[in-house]
């Protein structure tokens, strides 16, 4: 039996932040890295026993389908899998699904023809 993936964050978890037009300190830069040339809007972590809330808002000028894949190959190398997910009209959405810990991304084009993607991800300190 294949041992279970390393955890992607670790305790002790960071303090509950956000921040506007950056990345906030302890989100997990390496687990989920933006496309690049992305603007960040914003993002979050808050945390809750073993289990580290993130969120983030930002812009590319890539296609939806590009940062959807930039997402689907970096997620991957960490054994997630991808499944497509409700979403509302003129956006797209996947979830990210790896044991306990899951990440949401929706995507939309904005006016000017870039891609506004938002993630949603529960990691936890425990692996499986």
């Amino acid at each position: 039996m294949p041992s279970p993936p390393v955890a992607l964050v670790s305790a002790p978890l960071p303090p509950t932040a956000s921040a506007q037009g950056k990345i906030v300190a302890g989100f997990p830069e390496t687990a989920l890295p933006f496309p690049d040339g992305s603007v960040v809007v914003s993002t979050g972590v808050s945390a809750a026993d073993t289990v580290l809330q993130v969120t983030a808002d930002a812009i590319s000028a890539s296609s939806q389908d590009s940062v959807v894949g930039h997402f689907q190959q970096k997620l991957a190398g960490l054994n997630f899998w991808s499944e497509p997910a409700p979403a509302a009209d003129g956006q797209r959405s996947v979830r990210f699904v790896r044991g306990a810990d899951s990440v949401t991304l929706t995507t939309s084009t904005t006016g000017t023809g870039s891609t506004r993607f938002m993630l949603l991800g529960n990691l936890h300190t425990t692996a499986g």
